[in-house]
């Protein structure tokens, strides 16, 4: 399937991801060919649900049917005359000697020469017709790319870029590096403070293997701290656990219970969650729930774990907890399934384990979501602190990162 562009056949290919585009272009023409734009889409899924990431490449072939090596204008019309040269030598097989045959001999060899130029110049225009890219733009692209940005993202950038520069700024680099930080840090929402009427209930919720039970003692442990810093009497807090899929879950949120003296509560049913809030509503400040983890396909489960917090004077603060290791098309499933529980903000964990942030900045800017916590190791309660732009910004990699002009921009007063 293709669509002529100038004279330049342009063909489309559809695959999981940008390598498995490349890897095929390659075994098909070798180096003879031309990316010239890349598009993220989502196909298959049903109402919106498991949906898979694709990638559909537009491309060019500089020479369709040629030996998949790179050539060059000369080496071109040398293979073009070679074939030429053999129907030529077919025709003399045929000749008889007499005048008639080298007139038609002639003939051809004017052919040829005529039809040689029109290969070449036909050559000419397909490879000028491809677009070229400003080397500022191609080279912020490949940056971005390194940072793990989608391409859905990156191709947002790229066509801001084009329709916002002049070409003198295109040819500033370093003007072009430090805008397109700007953009990447205007488009990271952080979620604002709030002040909750007691009890102030935190549900966290996320898939498996992301750290909720260690993150939820982190924030009561926060609670705890930042009442004491401010002067203020130790707010009562309580754990309710609805885990009941990971072994050991309740007992680890225990054991952080016992060392901040917090008591747990288990919960399986609504009921259970309705008599404990009823209960303790009136004499606690804050009410944490650990919940289940389920992968994100598993739909019928995450539904039943928010039937069970289907209380309607809960009033609840919901985070979702995302690893910042997830792959973008990942993330965006994540996020779909568990949009159920309508959840205020995002907590990012496992920061320390990764130094690409760009899944992250690129799907939560997609789906409109904002970030409140980032956690980055195991320790109860140092590793976790209020999202900032400003760290995310300094944590791109290959960007030269004007850190007073970022501070003053994005910095907290």
């Amino acid at each position: 399937m293709y669509t002529e562009d100038k004279g330049a056949p342009v063909y489309t290919l559809t695959r999981r991801n940008l390598k498995e585009c490349k890897d095929e272009l390659w075994e098909r023409y070798g180096e003879d060919y031309q990316i010239l734009s890349k598009q993220q889409d989502f196909k298959g899924g049903f109402l919106g649900f498991g949906q898979k990431e694709v990638v559909t490449v537009s491309y060019t072939v500089r020479s369709r049917g040629m030996p998949q090596r790179s050539l060059s204008k000369n080496s071109y019309s040398s293979y073009r005359n070679d074939d030429f040269q053999k129907n030529q030598e077919e025709i003399l097989k045929m000749t008889t000697g007499n005048i008639d045959s080298i007139k038609q001999i002639a003939q051809v060899k004017q052919s040829v020469e005529e039809l040689t130029n029109l290969i070449n110049k036909k050559f000419e225009m397909s490879v000028s017709a491809a677009p070229d890219k400003h080397p500022s733009i191609a080279k912020i692209e490949e940056m971005l790319d390194r940072n793990e940005f989608s391409f859905a993202y990156i191709s947002e950038i790229s066509k801001r870029m084009s329709q916002e520069f002049s070409l003198d700024q295109l040819d500033d680099f370093d003007f072009v590096e430090k805008t397109v930080v700007d953009w990447i840090g205007e488009s990271i929402s952080v979620h604002p403070e709030k002040r909750f009427r007691p009890p102030h209930v935190i549900i966290l919720v996320g898939p498996t293997g992301v750290g909720k039970t260690t993150t939820i003692a982190k924030l009561a442990a926060n609670l705890i701290l930042d009442a004491k810093d401010k002067g203020r009497e130790r707010p009562q807090l309580r754990f309710i656990s609805i885990d009941k899929t990971r072994v050991g879950a309740l007992e680890q949120l225990v054991n952080y219970g016992e060392i901040m003296n917090v008591p747990v509560d288990k919960a399986e049913t609504l009921e259970d969650v309705k008599t404990i809030y009823n209960e303790y509503r009136n004499r606690v400040d804050a009410i944490l729930i650990d919940t289940s983890g389920y992968s994100p396909n598993d739909a019928k489960n995450i539904g039943q774990m928010r039937s069970i917090l289907d209380l309607e004077d809960l009033h609840a603060d919901v985070y979702l907890a995302l690893s910042a290791t997830t792959k973008a098309r990942d993330l965006v499933n994540i996020i779909q399934n568990y949009e159920p529980f309508n959840f205020n903000s995002v907590i990012v964990t496992k920061c320390d384990e990764t130094r690409q942030y760009g899944n992250v900045i690129s799907v939560l800017h997609e789906k409109r979501k904002s970030i409140s916590y980032i956690t980055d190791g195991q320790r109860v309660p140092k590793n976790i602190r209020r999202a900032d732009v400003v760290n995310f910004l300094i944590g791109l990699n290959d960007f030269k990162i004007d850190r007073t002009h970022i501070d003053d921009k994005f910095g907290v007063n």
